[in-house]
């Protein structure tokens, strides 16, 4: 049911001030030069990278200004949610390209059903 609404079943939360304020792009530079310094090659360590957003953000950020980014994750995360139970309450699309995406989905959703055993 989910992809045929093109949403998620769950709920989105809202994200965490610090990655909110690691997307700027002079943090960013920050971020990435701190994070090879923990893991100089190979794959990406998502909790490596959080560890370090975490903590430039902890270490650089003061009381007040943290205030201000959590009411940003905040807002963005009432977004979220909002364009969440709007794709839940849209009536179903009625053009040929979505009624096709349906049927396609269906008959997917069979098959992985049966071979799933």
């Amino acid at each position: 049911m989910a992809r045929l609404t093109g949403s998620k079943l769950s709920k989105p939360r809202a994200p965490p001030p610090y990655n909110i304020w690691a997307k700027q792009p002079n943090i960013k530079v920050l971020v990435d030069k701190e994070y090879r310094l923990v893991r100089p090659t190979g794959r990406v360590d998502c909790n490596a990278l959080r560890e370090v957003r975490s903590r430039l953000y902890n270490k650089m950020v003061p009381d007040e200004e943290k205030l201000e980014w959590r009411k940003r994750a905040l807002e963005e995360g009432k977004a979220a949610v909002a364009e969440w139970e709007q794709n839940l309450l849209r009536p179903p699309a009625a053009d040929p390209e979505s009624r096709q995406l349906l049927v396609v989905y269906v008959l997917l959703f069979k098959y992985i059903s049966l071979t799933s055993f």
